[in-house]
């Protein structure tokens, strides 16, 4: 093996053979020559008295000087007592984690691994403010690089966002539950030993949730322009008759949108809605007043060959969004008042007509801090309740000019 130092114009000479065959530069720099035609520098050296070998890459791509320059590097780097080649091993595992540990590709994790018992509704939270807010930001980040600032920027587009879209909100209550989901996921990387820290921690005090506003019943004014011009809404029947439900009803919106046929017993004229589907997981019975009997049998021509009672406008295997109802009042011209009002008015009338408060809270889906009372109490008050329901639809009913 010849030993006088490389030049370009001999390196340019060199044929392949049938064999693998290398030529020395100096101090241990070789260009190898493969069967292929392919040249590759080798640098071979001696860490804690072990014999190695490594590529620094193909002739013409890196030329001599090039190959000379690395070869000092590698040197430099044994002289630290580093091994290049781990070392180079160890850079390439940690650039290959950084495409795999995306935030955007623990966030998935997370969701088929920590979410799977969690209701729809809560997984469609989560998959929303992913794909709005979050993904588009630091989705394409490795995840051990996301910082308060990352997640701040979010929080205020959050905001940004919501608030340019009319009807929407603020925005602060948005952003809190990105912040929230952004420190789900990073705990869990945190827990699989891919991030070090919570960036959320440190903006947690940073978007104040809005004071709530509070259910409350509604003017004798407000009551007729409610009923009356509910009356000539120019909807979709399905939204209309879904505004009905909740003024003859005292149901919660989401009640009325999880609302599915198979609930539906028109012989004994009863809503049975399952534990799954109440706020307070417990089973709640509605009894049909003759209103509620005659809108569900005409809301029956239009869904009753789907799921959902009142399902989505635009995608008839979903529910209602939870937007609509309350668009649905502000179409009707009426300043706020909300769905959830009319649980307010209903509650507020009852009682000051003298109805027993348990039939009222029975009929409000409250929970009883008693079990075993709760389970007598909801069979107890079923024929009250019908009754009372009854009085409140004709009540509803006398409001309409």
């Amino acid at each position: 093996m010849a030993s006088n130092k490389l030049t370009d114009a001999k390196i340019k000479t060199l044929k392949p053979q049938e064999k693998v065959y290398r030529i020395l530069d100096s101090d241990r720099l070789y260009i190898e020559v493969r069967p292929s035609g392919t040249k590759v520098w080798r640098f071979k050296f001696t860490h804690q008295g072990k014999e190695s070998s490594m590529s620094l890459g193909e002739y013409p791509s890196i030329g001599l000087a090039d190959a000379r320059i690395l070869r000092e590097e590698m040197r430099a780097k044994l002289a630290r007592g580093v091994h290049p080649v781990l070392e180079r091993k160890q850079l390439k595992l940690e650039e290959e984690s950084k495409l795999t540990n995306t935030f955007k590709n623990v966030a998935l994790e997370y969701y088929a691994e920590r979410l799977s018992s969690k209701t729809e509704n809560y997984k469609n939270q989560f998959s929303v403010s992913m794909e709005k807010d979050v993904f588009p930001a630091i989705g394409s980040k490795d995840i051990k690089a996301v910082t308060s600032a990352d997640v701040l920027g979010i929080l205020k587009n959050t905001i940004k966002r919501v608030r340019s879209q009319k009807n929407r909100g603020t925005g602060e209550v948005t952003a809190i539950q990105n912040r929230k989901f952004i420190g789900a996921v990073m705990r869990y990387a945190i827990a699989t030993l891919r991030a070090e820290n919570d960036p959320t921690y440190a903006v947690r005090d940073v978007v104040i949730r809005p004071e709530v506003t509070h259910a409350r019943p509604l003017s004798k004014d407000e009551r007729i322009k409610v009923r009356t011009r509910l009356e000539t809404y120019g909807g979709t029947e399905t939204v209309k008759n879904a505004g009905l439900m909740l003024l003859y009803t005292m149901l919660r919106t989401i009640e009325i949108r999880r609302m599915e046929w198979s609930w539906v017993d028109f012989d004994d004229r009863i809503v049975t809605f399952p534990k799954a589907a109440m706020k307070k997981s417990r089973e709640h019975i509605l009894p049909m007043s003759d209103q509620v009997y005659a809108i569900l049998k005409n809301q029956y021509l239009n869904s009753g060959n789907k799921v959902y009672v009142f399902p989505s406008v635009y995608k008839s295997d979903s529910m209602l969004n939870q937007m609509t109802l309350n668009r649905m009042f502000q179409h009707l011209a009426i300043e706020d008042v909300s769905a959830h009002d009319l649980r307010a008015t209903a509650s507020t009338l009852l009682n000051e007509y003298g109805y027993d408060d348990k039939w009222i809270e029975a009929q409000l889906a409250h929970a009883d801090d008693n079990k075993t009372r709760a389970s007598y109490n909801h069979a107890k008050y079923l024929a009250d309740r019908r009754k009372m329901m009854q009085d409140w639809a004709d009540m509803v009913d006398g409001w309409k000019q």
